[in-house]
């Protein structure tokens, strides 16, 4: 019967630490995601948060293949990010993306060599810092009555509608519609430009995601915003605070608030 060389375990990456930070407390107890233990492997200033795998689980053909299986995909996608949770809860981390794999030390160390000063500069930048997500959404038939009840040149339009023959009243009236519909997207983005202003006092960075359509959130309501924070965690109850106050504002509107987090820094992690 044939046999199987399995080589010398690959090394999954999780993140990068601050090592100093590690003088104050321990790395949590992880169970890998090939179930083997997590550990840190140090690197000048910086700390490496790894787990070793089986080559044959975690070659880049196996990854490749495995990744058609949403089963194994959610799991292990879920596993990656609450490792991450689990570390950033007591430490400064730089998140790796899903299935950053090494074939041996040598080859991380040389990444961490190559791009020491970029890494470092990322992690003292982001130290003290949280990730919060918001979302708003806009029912849309709430916020057409509100632009047909509160906007100046809607309330303008249907007043000279008023005075109006019939038969131009017909025509004039399809005219308003679409004044309404493109007077809409114009207080949304004011919207966004004063809550953004409220809330730039509390925020240190923040990044515009795409919107999220209905066969997603699948909810009624429509998507407007979905933007990340990122937010010195000294700060982090002010703004939610502020976000409460800003939905209640908004509610006349139509606008509901989802705020998340904190979370990692993965949106801030990487390069602009």
């Amino acid at each position: 019967m044939a046999h199987t060389t399995v080589e010398t375990d690959f090394i999954y990456l999780y993140g990068v630490i601050l090592k100093e930070e590690l003088q104050k407390t321990e790395v949590p107890s992880i169970i890998g995601i090939d179930q083997k233990r997590a550990s840190v492997i140090p690197y000048k200033e910086l700390g490496a948060v790894i787990t070793p795998v089986n080559p044959l689980n975690f070659s880049q053909q196996r990854i490749d293949l495995q990744l058609k299986n949403p089963e194994w995909l959610k799991e292990k996608a879920f596993h990656h990010h609450e490792c991450i949770l689990a570390i950033h809860s007591q430490f400064t981390i730089l998140p790796m993306s899903f299935c950053t794999i090494f074939q041996k030390e040598e080859n991380l160390k040389s990444l961490l060599n190559e791009q020491y000063d970029v890494i470092l500069e990322k992690l003292n930048r982001l130290k003290e810092k949280q990730e919060w997500n918001l979302k708003i959404y806009c029912n849309p038939e709430q916020s057409f009555s509100y632009v047909v009840n509160h906007n100046q040149t809607v309330l303008e339009l249907k007043g000279n509608i008023a005075t109006m023959p019939k038969g131009k009243q017909f025509i004039m009236k399809k005219r308003l519609n679409q004044l309404i519909t493109d007077e809409l997207e114009k207080e949304q983005s004011q919207w966004w430009h004063q809550i953004e202003q409220t809330l730039k006092s509390f925020f240190e960075e923040a990044r515009l995601r795409k919107n999220w359509g209905r066969e997603i959130t699948e909810r009624k309501d429509e998507m407007i915003v979905n933007c990340d924070f990122l937010i010195n965690k000294k700060n982090s109850e002010h703004f939610l605070y502020q976000i409460h106050d800003l939905e209640q504002e908004f509610a006349k509107a139509g606008c509901t608030f989802q705020v998340s987090g904190p979370w990692p820094p993965y949106h801030f992690s990487k390069e602009n």
